[in-house]
């Protein structure tokens, strides 16, 4: 289980954890800011993380990325560039660098 990144008293986001959900059983939370979550089945991690890692290798062979959790009534939707992956948020996009993109992928794949 991978918790949060430590420096110091606050948290460095992004992170992944387990959570669990009454129904669905272990899930993911991906954080990716203090306001900002998402609530994933072990595979709908694992298939997110297989889309970072394709946007990571190659950022020009798709402009957006997009799921549907069942564990939440939210989408994940983001669009990417060659400076990252902006997460479509209701406000302000949340922007990941490709290096938050390649460790989102390992954290998501190994939980």
């Amino acid at each position: 289980m991978t918790g949060p990144r430590m420096t110091g008293p606050a948290l460095t986001y992004p992170f992944v954890r387990r959570v669990p959900h009454r129904l669905l059983g272990d899930m993911l939370r991906m954080t990716l800011s203090e306001a900002l979550h998402y609530d994933l089945t072990l595979e709908e991690g694992r298939t997110l993380s297989r889309a970072f890692t394709a946007v990571a290798h190659d950022y020009r062979r798709t402009d957006i990325l997009y799921l549907s959790p069942i564990g939440m009534d939210g989408d994940f939707s983001a669009a990417v560039h060659a400076e990252g992956v902006d997460v479509d948020t209701s406000g302000t996009p949340h922007h990941l660098s490709w290096d938050d993109v390649r460790e989102l992928a390992e954290r998501l794949a190994v939980e």
